[in-house]
């Protein structure tokens, strides 16, 4: 525990902050910066052991292992879980099904959607990529005990809460101001909808 922070230290002074000028923004201390470089580090097409079983891109493999942990799932309802955008979850869903990997079908209770399945070969796959990320977990967090880890986890879960409620109402004071949305800022209302429960349109 004390190599890492010393490690994190290290790395701080390192990359001393600017004296060019006004007050630098301290990215060491702003947590999506440092959410986002843990998440840079842990991204699994990265991972040697990943990259020898398959040339999958991130995107793939995201909607790969939310295929298998959910199956069968709506591509709407991977986008909810990983929070990517409905264009980017319709290209990984093609490449997979071009790969021989997923299988999508219509869904019997919205002729709108499409329900999501691994292959045999698919399952094959995912089998192998969860067996590796779940090693990694595992070693990653021997830096934490029990509590610890329950702690972060819990900490995760309220930031995620948090995050997508900030976003939600950015994006709505921009809709009451009469400014267009993106599609994305779109998918966070109606992500923001599904979660809370409110009310708001979707605009």
């Amino acid at each position: 525990m004390e190599d890492d922070r010393l490690a994190s230290g290290r790395r701080k002074l390192t990359f001393p902050l600017s004296k060019a000028g006004g007050a630098p923004f301290d990215l060491e201390m702003h947590l999506p910066f440092r959410l986002a470089v843990l998440v840079n580090l842990l991204q699994a097409q990265r991972d040697p052991q990943v990259k020898a079983m398959t040339d999958l891109g991130l995107r793939e493999l995201r909607v790969l292992l939310n295929v298998g942990a959910y199956m069968p799932v709506r591509a709407a309802d991977i986008g909810y879980q990983t929070r990517l955008d409905p264009g980017t979850i319709s290209r990984g869903v093609a490449t997979l099904v071009e790969r021989g990997f997923v299988v999508a079908s219509s869904d019997p209770t919205d002729q709108r959607s499409s329900l999501v399945e691994l292959t045999d070969s698919g399952r094959e796959l995912y089998e192998q990529v969860a067996g590796v990320l779940g090693q990694r977990a595992t070693e990653i967090e021997e830096v934490l005990d029990p509590g610890e880890r329950e702690m972060l986890f819990d900490f995760l879960a309220r930031l995620e809460d948090k995050a997508e409620e900030v976003l939600a109402r950015h994006a709505l004071e921009r809709r009451r101001k009469g400014q267009s949305l993106s599609a994305d800022q779109r998918e966070m209302l109606r992500w923001y909808r599904r979660t809370s429960g409110s009310k708001m349109e979707d605009g």
